[in-house]
């Protein structure tokens, strides 16, 4: 069971989540089923042209906000690995004397980093988004410069581990 739930998570990060496509009302921006002539609430009328560009633009802004979202969940996780890792690191130098488990530590937040590098190339120079795209594309910025500290402090930590074996 643990093992769908990462391969779920696994294919949530770096699939095309299923998004149903929807046209936006160039009137009143509420959303219609792709198809409908014209707009219940306005009666704007929706030309084919314009709803199969309206469509696949909500379309590649469901899509990177749906995955935007499932990568800055982990966000929660910084403190923990933060924490957890220094906690192993002082753990392991006082029993070993040596980085041994540390150089695995040190891999922990490239995942959250390659998702984040991989949702930029999908979806972060889409130049019409809507503000939930934007607000999505703002927190990757900020999800990858958080799990960035987190990994230089890690590797802070392995060269300090390593720098007194290397002057003996």
């Amino acid at each position: 069971m643990a093992a769908d739930n990462i391969l779920d998570m696994r294919e949530s990060l770096f699939d095309n989540p299923p998004v149903v496509p929807f046209v936006e009302c160039p009137n009143c921006k509420q959303l219609l089923d792709f198809g409908a002539p014209n707009c219940p609430r306005c009666r704007e009328e929706i030309s084919p042209e314009y709803a199969a560009i309206s469509a696949a633009v909500v379309y590649h802004n469901t899509q990177a906000c749906s995955v935007a979202n499932s990568i800055s969940s982990f966000n929660a996780f910084i403190p923990l690995a933060l924490v957890g890792g220094i906690g192993i690191d002082v753990l392991d130098w006082y029993i070993s004397d040596s980085p041994q488990m540390t150089i695995g530590i040190v891999l922990w937040p490239l995942m959250p980093l390659l998702a984040i590098v991989v949702w930029y190339f999908r979806f972060g120079r889409f130049a019409i988004g809507d503000d939930e795209y934007l607000r999505a594309r703002h927190e990757m910025k900020r999800s990858f410069l958080f799990w960035l500290v987190l990994f230089v402090v890690q590797l802070l930590l392995i060269l300090l581990a390593v720098k007194p074996l290397l002057k003996t």
